[in-house]
């Protein structure tokens, strides 16, 4: 194991890129898709062999959450079984797993947010995917970091716009809508990818964190947090979550409590920062 080399699986992702950055002193392989295929277990295992990397950070998911409900067979693959056969090429070289969840495990019933050791009881197949990757990693990995996130944003990556840059598209729209009964806090790639390394160059214990921007926020209250950075004046109307046809049910609250590490800066400092660098 080369105690300097960082594996990046789902490397030309919004996270990936991010952590890439977060890492450039150290020797980065970057693995995506065309070059790995995480859902043949064989394969994982033979180039992590060879690879031999001291950490492997997975970015790697099937992230489509209304796509998730019609592709059930090919998401169990991607967000469960599969971070179960990265966990066990982990295990073989002796490296440290830091894998990606979501707040999307846990109901959404909760107004005060959920704590790292709550009930995990999803709503919808992507957060029901995601749970599996969570079991898959725990069964079969002995040093792990499981970190859960939510309302995630960065730099277009793959032809896919975070919400931040889907909404600033919509500014020609004679209305914009909306949605303000659901909940999260909106967490930017960079901090996300500082928060992941400084965890691990702590040496903290091993086991579950969560790790997102300070604060909560609607989807509507992003949206005015978006319009005033950008000093655009237009109306934006407060539609409840029934109002746009969805395949999947969101999580009311979405909201995780940072009950174990460093706290982030709050979201709407971290928007401010990632809307300056856009433009």
């Amino acid at each position: 194991m080369d105690k300097k080399k960082i594996l990046i699986l789902g490397a030309k992702g919004s996270l990936g890129q991010a952590l890439s950055q977060v890492y450039a002193d150290r020797e980065v392989v970057g693995l995506d898709q065309a070059e790995l295929d995480i859902t043949d277990e064989k394969k994982v295992l033979e180039k992590i062999g060879e690879i031999k990397p001291s950490i492997i950070f997975n970015c790697a998911a099937y992230t489509n959450v209304d796509g998730a409900e019609k592709n059930k067979e090919l998401v169990d693959k991607v967000n469960g079984l599969a971070v179960g056969f990265i966990a066990r090429a982990c295990k073989n070289i002796g490296a440290i797993l830091v894998h990606y969840s979501t707040g999307m495990i846990f109901d959404g019933s909760n107004s005060e947010g959920y704590n790292e050791d709550d009930e995990s009881k999803p709503v919808n197949y992507y957060g029901k995917s995601k749970l599996l990757g969570e079991q898959e990693l725990q069964r079969n990995a002995d040093m792990y970091y499981l970190i859960r996130t939510c309302w995630l944003y960065g730099k277009e990556t793959n032809g896919k716009k975070s919400f931040p840059d889907i909404m600033l598209g919509l500014i020609d729209n004679l209305e914009i809508n909306a949605v303000s009964d659901e909940f999260g806090s909106p967490t930017y790639v960079k901090d996300l990818a500082q928060s992941s390394r400084a965890l691990v160059d702590l040496q903290k214990p091993c086991g579950v964190y969560h790790i997102i921007n300070e604060g909560v926020a609607s989807r509507f209250n992003w949206t005015q947090e978006i319009f005033k950075i950008n000093n655009i004046e237009k109306k934006i109307n407060k539609v409840d979550s029934t109002f746009f046809k969805r395949d999947a049910k969101r999580p009311r609250f979405e909201v995780l409590n940072n009950n174990k590490f460093i706290k982030l800066r709050p979201w709407q400092e971290a928007l401010e920062e990632y809307l300056q660098s856009q433009k």
